[in-house]
């Protein structure tokens, strides 16, 4: 397959894509575990999914809230020391295995979106983003001898990085195992702004789940497609709608189905595609599923303290566009460039 990861959206669809039209596909939930492990993002799969990808695996996480330390970090250049406040996610990742229905083990694929390309090793890529007076800060997780090791101490856990944590794909455990064997890793944050509020981590890697997304397209223009033969019954759709899920083409208004109407609001929603391997062209961006968790923190930029951090959501389950997933670190985007 000739890789679509190089081609991009315009930076308009870039923000869209990378920030706003998130997907949806399945809502973890929140309960009290060991240890202060109070999230819980389930390995949670629709049966489109499934089909779609037969060798789908989905990580269990959990994982504490968002904490912060202060560590003294060795200056590369003059070697002296200073105090530096970090901040830092702890979790455990488990594969758990993933609830298949016997009929649909021994279903053809209906949408064969070709070899995997994440097949056989886990990597984890996590990264923070900070949402304050109208601008976004990207933080990508930075890798700290000196920190998590003091991290470790503190959560009384022996933690991996996340270059020590890409490993094989670690066997499943059966889906109903109380307190199976799983790793623990920590992702730690340089720089992050002092005066943030509202605070957004994407956990990527956790899945081999993926989509080969087209768009976004007005949904006249979906409709041009399927009229035309090129969207068909296998193909899924998204309108951009966080709260709404891809859904088989066939499912959707009158995409495929005469007599049916357009769907309320189609008009003015943008919508996305999906295609299978052999229709891929310069057009189409690999949205891959990631774990997503925000947080909001309301107090201000003097004496932080990590008891002001909360979770505003649930962890939620996404596809995101994996060209556009992080710019390099620090980069801003302005609000004036989002929708």
């Amino acid at each position: 397959m000739s890789s679509p990861r190089k081609h991009l959206f315009p930076i308009a669809a870039w923000c869209v894509a990378a920030f706003a039209m998130l997907g949806s596909v399945a809502v973890a939930q929140k309960v009290e575990t060991k240890g202060g492990f109070n999230l819980v993002a389930q390995p949670v799969a629709t049966g489109e999914e499934r089909q779609a990808q037969p060798d789908l695996w989905i990580f269990e996480l959990e994982f504490k809230s968002l904490r912060m330390i202060e560590v003294p970090i060795t200056d590369a250049r003059t070697g002296t020391k200073r105090p530096e406040l970090l901040y830092y996610i702890v979790y455990k990742a488990i594969n758990r295995e993933i609830d298949r229905k016997q009929e649909e083990q021994d279903r053809v694929p209906i949408n064969d979106l070709g070899e995997n390309p994440t097949v056989g090793f886990f990597v984890p890529e996590i990264s923070l983003i900070t949402t304050d007076n109208g601008k976004r800060t990207v933080i990508n997780d930075s890798v700290i001898p000196e920190a998590q090791s003091v991290i470790s101490r503190r959560e009384r856990l022996r933690l991996l990085n996340t270059v020590e944590a890409s490993q094989p794909i670690p066997s499943t455990v059966p889906k109903d195992a109380e307190d199976p064997e799983g790793f623990y890793g920590v992702a730690i944050f340089r720089a992050v702004p002092a005066d943030t509020d509202f605070f957004t981590i994407f956990l990527a890697g956790f899945s081999n789940g993926y989509k080969l997304v087209k768009g976004p397209v007005s949904y006249d223009d979906l409709k041009a497609r399927a009229d035309e033969g090129n969207l068909l019954v296998s193909d899924q759709v998204w309108n951009g709608v966080l709260t709404q899920q891809w859904r088989a083409a066939a499912q959707v208004g009158d995409l495929l189905r005469d007599g049916k109407f357009p769907p309320d609001g189609s008009a003015d929603q943008q919508w996305y595609y999906t295609v299978t391997n052999d229709r891929v062209d310069d057009g189409v961006i690999v949205w891959r599923k990631t774990l997503t968790q925000d947080f909001w923190r309301p107090g201000d930029s003097f004496d932080q303290n990590e008891r002001e951090i909360k979770e505003k959501t649930k962890p939620l389950w996404i596809y995101r566009p994996d060209d556009t997933r992080d710019p390099k670190a620090g980069a801003v985007e302005t609000a004036s460039s989002t929708p």
